[in-house]
């Protein structure tokens, strides 16, 4: 049986498959900038074994990993233009191109991973998250997680004091960075794919991170103190161009919307049971580990909901999630 890659049909048929396309096995290629290992690609490994059974073999999907097809940046405009059809990505990232969805992106807007997988599995929070994408031409098929955030250094941070002129970085998105200028750092947005050399020469003091990548990426090596604050649940959206999404039969988007849902419950376990078991990987590595007290992190991060939270979009999410226990 031939294989077709979605994108390659998108390009030849200028945003029409023809019929005849799909009596051959689609192929969809997928993105992500972590390990094969890690949960991210764990996650889509799952997604693509799901598609293959729900869809009798018809469509499958090959994962691309350690960001070969592109930063996360990359990867999402190559939704947009053919050359990826899945990609998975931080929604810092996403939220440049669909800012309705920057709530996601709060500092403590969850209570802890439990309550984010609740929320990420509660129907009307799903269906604004895919509200939201495709009024901007992309269409949700799961949301991952990457973790639970804490915050890498060269030196111990023991309160939010010692955060003070710090140059950390952060994701490219603007709540990140006026999050930890609450925090009185100095943040530096950077490229992921970058943070191990920026760490190693001094470009940044320190980075933020969730144990199950600082440990896998192995930037202890280079940023050995690690503080538990745990200031954000990293969301990550799973996402495909509209029109390449609406370009396959019906059949394969309803296994490929059921493969997402189930693979994305999956995945945040996973990431969850991951973090945890991080943590005795980190203390035998050598890290000194502190634990602040988060009182004055969360008060610092008060106002920025005030600044983010302002469209009727962004409003109704943000009670959503609440909303869910």
């Amino acid at each position: 049986m031939k294989h077709t890659h979605l994108a390659l049909c998108l390009a030849l048929a200028a945003g029409t498959v023809a019929a005849p396309a799909f009596a051959q096995e689609i192929t969809l290629k997928a993105s992500h900038n972590a390990n094969a290992t890690e949960p991210y690609g764990v996650g889509m490994r799952k997604m693509a074994d799901i598609l293959k059974e729900k869809s009798g073999g018809k469509a499958t999907i090959e994962v691309f990993d350690n960001a070969t097809l592109g930063d996360e940046m990359e990867s999402i405009q190559g939704t947009q233009i053919g050359t990826v059809d899945i990609a998975v990505t931080a929604n810092e990232t996403l939220a440049n191109f669909v800012p309705d969805l920057t709530v996601f992106s709060l500092p403590f807007l969850f209570q802890d991973a439990a309550q984010m997988d609740r929320a990420l599995s509660d129907k009307a929070v799903l269906d604004e998250m895919g509200t939201a994408l495709d009024a901007q031409g992309f269409h949700l098929l799961a949301v991952f997680s990457a973790g639970t955030r804490h915050i890498m250094t060269g030196k111990p941070i023991e309160s939010m004091a010692d955060m003070a002129g710090l140059k950390i970085r952060t994701m490219q998105n603007p709540a990140h960075v006026d999050t930890f200028t609450a925090f009185g750092a100095n943040p530096t947005p950077l490229a992921y794919t970058e943070l191990y050399g920026a760490l190693e020469t001094g470009v940044v003091d320190g980075a933020e991170a969730a144990n199950t990548n600082f440990y896998a990426q192995k930037f202890y090596e280079v940023a050995p103190d690690w503080a538990m604050v745990g200031w954000l649940e990293l969301v990550a959206p799973v996402i495909m161009g509209k029109a390449a999404y609406e370009a396959l039969p019906d059949d394969v988007k309803t296994a490929l919307n059921e493969a997402g849902m189930e693979a994305g419950k999956f995945q945040r376990k996973a990431y969850a049971d991951s973090d945890n078991a991080r943590v005795a990987d980190i203390e035998k590595a050598g890290v000194t580990i502190t634990r602040p007290d988060t009182t004055p992190f969360r008060e610092a991060a008060k106002p920025i909901y005030d600044k983010y939270v302002v469209s009727d979009e962004q409003k109704k999410i943000f009670e959503l999630i609440k909303s869910v226990k």
